[in-house]
């Protein structure tokens, strides 16, 4: 059994639509949708936004279901400036960011399963969309500043950030259960994850109440709102070819 999972419900949504959808378990920490993909036996997973909520949805996947392979899906921040909007990233290294005053128990990076990697590899068989390898850090809590950005490329020679993957390598690596990383492109160095950060709960639900407060004192932040949109429709559509393609050659 294959489980794909994705922190938000937009990073999967796609993939959810093409189910045979035989099973909904609908949990206070995660969602899960077992059934059909591409005629596989999959487990589908919204995980929501972070370590905790990552590691909860996978232990619990892991300790219930037969799962024999992972993938770690979403959207990523661009760390390299060659990387566009709705580029997908394989990750071939996968790192973590140790949280605050722990700088010196550096995380071990982590490697995807080597077939996985080399199936993921081929790229999808239109060639309709850009993709690449490269190197991902996952950190705790995501920055707006482009100084702290570009210090995350600096000191862990990596190519796009998240939140999710190296906290699911890490648990299916423990298990050794085959893992690969899955990412596209919604922001860059450029942009800014304000106001996200504040406005959204880590299941990825809207907080309406903050969000109306803070776009009242920060009206300009709707710009972002907009800006955001327009790129997680290509970062979207993208990921769920190019994962669904993948899916097909496993």
């Amino acid at each position: 059994m294959l489980a794909i999972m994705g922190a938000f419900g937009q990073e999967i949504i796609d993939l959810r639509r093409q189910m045979v959808i035989e099973e909904v378990v609908a949990r206070q920490d995660c969602r899960l949708y077992r059934g059909k993909f591409k005629s596989r036996d999959t487990l589908l997973v919204r995980t929501g936004m972070g370590k905790e909520r990552a590691e909860n949805a996978t232990q619990f996947v892991l300790e219930r279901y037969p799962v024999t392979a992972i993938i770690s899906l979403g959207f990523a921040g661009a760390l390299a400036p060659e990387l566009r909007i709705g580029d997908v990233v394989v990750c071939s290294t996968l790192h973590g960011q140790p949280g605050l005053g722990q700088e010196e128990q550096r995380l071990e990076p982590l490697a995807p399963d080597a077939k996985l990697l080399s199936l993921a590899s081929q790229g999808p068989g239109d060639k309709a969309s850009r993709f690449c390898l490269g190197s991902g850090v996952t950190v705790l809590q995501l920055n707006p500043s482009t100084q702290k950005m570009q210090g995350l490329n600096e000191t862990f020679h990596a190519d796009i950030v998240d939140m999710e993957s190296y906290w699911i390598a890490r648990i299916a690596s423990a298990r050794q259960i085959p893992f690969i990383s899955i990412r596209s492109i919604s922001d860059n160095m450029q942009s800014s994850v304000q106001p996200f950060d504040q406005i959204m709960a880590s299941d990825g639900e809207l907080l309406v109440r903050k969000a109306v407060l803070c776009f009242l004192l920060h009206p300009w932040y709707l710009m972002n709102v907009f800006t955001l949109y327009r790129n997680t429709r290509p970062a979207k559509r993208n990921l769920a070819a190019f994962v669904g393609d993948l899916v097909t050659k496993i």
